[in-house]
């Protein structure tokens, strides 16, 4: 799914509509042709209504007197839709209000789906589609205060140490973290919908310093010494390669050098029952760093 800032008011083409249907609306903008829609947006909320009193979820009447009882609802509380600038707006409540009650969906859900655009649109470079992804990975979550929350699951996740006792502290010795890199090779790869990027405080272990880890699939790979932005576009590099390939690959031969294993969970791999890659054939063989 994805939505564009829209263009600068005007006719807009109209969705499939009849007379009868239009005439039963009550303050509908509209000229001697039918509905006049301002946004594409507004054109969309007018077909998404007419659809589902099509498929049978309401009847245009219920339509009907749901929009007027929302108009009447806002104009009582001092904001009456005078200039009518405002209607598609009040058609999106009304619209709202009718699938829920049908059950159609619930609040939770529409509010979740409303911070995950507003979401999206924050972190979409400006001029570009903004883009909610595919639905498939998606989680909703209830927060501890009873907010519904939509999550969109990443595959993998880049971390790199910035601060704290050694990272990027060039006033104690160590090289500078290459942190506009990380940043421009995420953005300029277009990966924010697959890979989460965290600019961290301290990773560990502070003896190696410009530390980060790559974790994809479930499986780390962690880096030390992470002193270029040549290293960081390495490392972007192989992000790529896994997705590529559908699957997690031990890290290249110029990355290797600079790999270690900060869990001890590979060595333990023969006692945990059922996560060997013995019993699971399909499983890559971990990763030696």
């Amino acid at each position: 799914m994805s939505q564009t800032n829209p263009p600068r008011p005007g006719p807009i083409s109209a969705p499939v509509w009849n007379r009868d249907q239009i005439d039963n609306l009550p303050r509908l903008p509209r000229d001697e042709q039918g509905p006049v829609f301002a946004e594409p947006w507004q054109a969309q909320a007018f077909a998404l209504a007419v659809k589902l009193s099509e498929r049978g979820h309401f009847s245009w009447s219920e339509w009907a007197s749901t929009l007027a009882a929302e108009l009447e609802r806002t104009a009582k509380q001092g904001e009456p839709d005078v200039d009518g600038s405002h209607y598609y707006h009040h058609w999106l409540a009304a619209l709202e209000r009718l699938v829920v009650e049908k059950g159609l969906t619930s609040l939770d859900s529409l509010a979740a789906r409303k911070d995950a655009w507003e979401e999206a649109y924050l972190h979409t470079p400006h001029g570009s589609p903004v883009e909610l992804g595919s639905l498939a990975n998606r989680q909703l979550v209830m927060r501890a205060d009873g907010r519904a929350v939509e999550i969109l699951q990443r595959r993998a996740h880049v971390s790199y140490c910035f601060s704290g006792c050694c990272c990027g502290r060039t006033d104690r010795g160590y090289a500078a973290v290459p942190a506009d890199a990380f940043k421009e090779e995420w953005l300029r790869r277009r990966l924010r919908k697959i890979v989460h990027l965290t600019k961290a405080a301290c990773l560990g272990p502070c003896a190696l310093a410009n530390v980060a880890c790559l974790v994809f699939d479930g499986r780390a790979i962690w880096f030390h010494s992470v002193d270029s932005p040549t290293q960081v576009r390495l490392i972007f590099e192989h992000v790529e390669l896994m997705i590529s390939a559908d699957r997690f690959l031990p890290p290249s031969t110029e990355l290797a050098p600079y790999t270690f294993n900060f869990y001890d969970w590979e060595n333990r791999l023969d006692s945990i029952p059922h996560t060997s890659s013995a019993a699971n054939p399909q499983q890559p063989a971990p990763a030696q760093g």
